[in-house]
């Protein structure tokens, strides 16, 4: 700062100091920030997007979030500030220009920081990943308690929760309302990630919106900053997502953190965080960038090269990634995915630092091919069923072959074609809001997609591929008016583009009423020493109790004891379980109940189930 050797008045000083901050705050970024010139950025096998809330870059850097600021200093980098503006104020408006790269405030769509006049148009990420196809979900904290429809409104049931549709971009476009191609499917509620990071089974593509407790709308930054760190740090109560192989050296997983817009949901400057592996490590960009440069990103980083709205003359922020980065990216077959002998493969390579003379394809230690490109899209036959792990790298020029970079995916051969319904089980009671689970085996790797009907109508599709996993209710205005309480005959076939293969039919009952919901185990059945327990709450019917957890207790030879439970406690509302117990041989009586929140934590409901072990 310039020193002046005359008297100057304190009025005089904070005038100025007033003026000066008055102008940073109008300009859109600092005059230290330069004009971004684009570049090739690398693909990343999961995009995880995760979008904050009013929190201007101040309140953030460098101590209002220290988990954040400091994993973007040690394991990523970040926006300088000045640098990162959002596109307008209000909430809304941002997260439709991070995935429409348009603000839709205009007719017919008129949207505002709160809503929108009428459902909007492709492309959008969503839509483009469905094109692709690529895998891609929505994992929306208290969406479950708030209903679990696409529709749900800000707050719902009642002003009850803290869950934003305003907070949630895909309820505005037409694709999903309509529930094209199962896209309904793709927004669960938070604790499906749990259950996938632990699984192995991340989709290409997801977005974390935390609900208004857990990003800064509602609750403090400090809670913000506890949401992340509690959920993706590789030391997390819940999740050790940054522990996976993919945000490990060689990896090319890719987090981003960002904020809506800054204090009081005013458009300006906010903190933009990249983390993972093929990022710069402890960067600071200098360049100017908004929401639609994310966007931009996000899309090349997935391979799509479709560019919706703003998108399209928005440079890339390839400033984040060294020239040497470059990654294996594999869309088929999934990882934990179950195959018939003829599996499609379906993998891309990106290296900004070297060519690429060829791709190959190994399983189980056998080389299957070579394919002379950068993408592979073919079939490959496999030999022996069960367990196969399957490698795809790429190669680069020069002497030796010098592999660049590889990725490893694990999937089960089946000797069985059909279809193998998990959820419902078969004459079982569903609630008014109930899963559908099942995958499609076909030896001729042909499937399409599935799709599910009831009672000879038709419910809807699955993405591309050869699974769905989605839950359907009957909301107002929703494309699944046939799911009315009553027995129903509920069918899930597998499709390719010549016909239905094969199809199976359970017959299920829903009823109204608000209880705990098993799918897995059968009661009175017999199981193995590894017993699957798959159930969920429902506690909505003229309702507002929430649900904080469910858990799992086993009584035997006299003893009850806890198994486990869904997550509980901070930035959790878990109203279903997925979980593997073992169990010793005997007769068993497991106890599933769902419990309220806290401080009582006290149990709503609860069904026994009897089962031998053997």
């Amino acid at each position: 700062m310039k020193a002046f050797s005359f008297p100057i008045s304190v009025d005089r000083i904070l005038l100025s100091l007033s003026i000066v901050f008055l102008l940073s705050a109008s300009l859109p970024a600092s005059a230290s920030c330069s004009t971004p010139s684009g570049g090739t950025v690398p693909l990343a096998q999961h995009v995880i997007l995760v979008i904050e809330e009013n929190t201007s870059f101040g309140n953030v850097f460098p101590s209002g979030m220290p988990w954040l600021v400091g994993e973007a200093e040690t394991k990523g980098g970040y926006s300088g500030q000045g640098c990162y503006n959002t596109d307008a104020s209000g909430s809304l408006l941002d997260y439709l220009m991070l995935s429409g790269g348009s603000l839709f405030n205009f007719s017919p769509y008129n949207c505002n920081g709160n809503d929108c006049a009428q459902p909007l148009p492709n492309p959008n990420i969503f839509q483009l990943a469905d094109d692709q196809p690529l895998t891609w979900k929505v994992y929306a904290e208290t969406y479950q308690n708030a209903g679990g429809y696409i529709t749900a409104p800000d707050n719902s049931p009642q002003g009850v929760t803290h869950y934003y549709r305003r907070h949630n971009a895909v309820t505005w476009y037409a694709e999903a309302l309509s529930n094209v191609l199962g896209a309904q499917g793709e927004l669960v509620d938070f604790e499906q990630f749990y259950i996938d990071v632990a699984n192995g089974t991340l989709p290409r593509y997801a977005i974390i919106a935390p609900d208004g407790l857990s990003d800064a709308h509602d609750g403090t930054v400090g809670a913000a900053d506890n949401f992340l760190k509690f959920n993706l740090d590789a030391t997390g109560i819940y999740t050790d997502l940054l522990t996976l192989s993919d945000f490990q050296p060689g990896g090319s997983g890719l987090l981003i953190v960002t904020f809506d817009n800054g204090n009081g949901d005013g458009a300006g400057n906010v903190f933009t965080a990249f983390i993972g592996p093929n990022v710069k490590q402890g960067y600071v960009s200098d360049f100017s960038y908004k929401h639609e440069n994310t966007l931009r990103t996000m899309l090349d980083s997935l391979g799509i090269t479709t560019y919706p709205g703003n998108s399209a003359s928005a440079a890339d922020m390839a400033d984040f990634f060294p020239s040497s980065a470059g990654s294996v990216v594999i869309n088929s077959p999934a990882n934990n995915s179950v195959q018939g002998p003829a599996v499609l493969v379906n993998a891309a390579a990106r290296e900004l630092g070297s060519s690429i003379v060829r791709m190959e394809v190994w399983d189980n230690g056998t080389k299957l091919g070579n394919v002379f490109a950068d993408n592979i899209n073919q079939v490959f036959n496999v030999t022996g069923n069960g367990a196969h792990q399957m490698t795809i790298q790429d190669i680069g020029p020069g002497s030796g072959n010098p592999i660049l970079h590889k990725l490893v995916t694990n999937y089960t051969v089946s000797a069985s074609d059909g279809i193998f319904v998990t959820a419902p089980a078969s004459n079982s009671n569903q609630a008014v809001l109930f899963p559908v689970e099942a995958y499609g085996v076909e030896a001729t790797a042909d499937i399409d997609h599935l799709e599910v009907w009831c009672d000879g109508k038709k419910v809807g599709d699955s993405p591309k591929g050869s699974t769905i996993s989605q839950w359907y209710t009957n909301y107002s205005g929703s494309p699944f008016s046939m799911l009315t309480p009553g027995s129903h005959q509920l069918t899930v076939e597998d499709v390719s583009t010549s016909g239905v293969i094969h199809s199976t039919t359970i017959p299920i009952t829903i009823v109204a009423q608000n209880n705990v919901y098993v799918n897995s185990p059968a009661n009175n059945s017999t199981q193995g020493t590894n017993v699957l327990v798959n159930a969920y709450s429902y506690e909505q019917v003229n309702s507002t109790q929430q649900v904080d957890h469910m858990e799992v207790w086993d009584v035997f030879n006299g003893t009850s004891t806890k198994l486990g439970n869904s997550p509980e406690g901070y930035a959790s509302s878990s109203a279903f379980i997925n979980q593997t117990f073992t169990l010793q041989a005997g007769s068993h009586q497991l106890i599933v109940q769902d419990v309220g929140p806290a401080p009582n934590h006290s149990v709503i409901h609860k069904v026994p189930l009897n089962i031998t072990v053997q």
